[in-house]
């Protein structure tokens, strides 16, 4: 089951860095890289459940803590540069900005 999970961690870490590479949508960078993070996640609990490996739930725990703050910092920034800017693409606010 470990590998299974490990497979699956690394389709979605592979999804995650195909979407923040190709879209220039807000939400859609900002999705992708919460399935990044999630495939960490994953890993880390996996490892720590197959391996026994139980220092890793720890650090588990403070990623799952920087995630939902990133997510907090994320919704904002969209939010604001949607109010200010009316735009949702960043290439089209850094026009507009300069």
């Amino acid at each position: 089951m470990f590998e299974i999970d490990m497979i699956y961690a690394f389709a979605l870490f592979s999804v995650g860095l195909y979407g923040v590479s190709s879209n220039k949508d807000f939400l859609r960078i900002f999705f992708s890289l919460e399935m990044m993070i999630n495939s960490v996640i994953l890993m880390l609990a996996s490892s720590a459940k197959y391996l026994h490996v139980e220092s890793n739930l720890p650090l588990a725990y403070m990623i799952i803590i920087v995630a939902t703050l990133e997510a907090g910092v994320g919704i904002l920034i969209f939010t604001l540069a949607y109010k200010f800017t009316n735009k949702v693409h960043p290439d089209d606010i850094a026009k507009e900005s300069l």
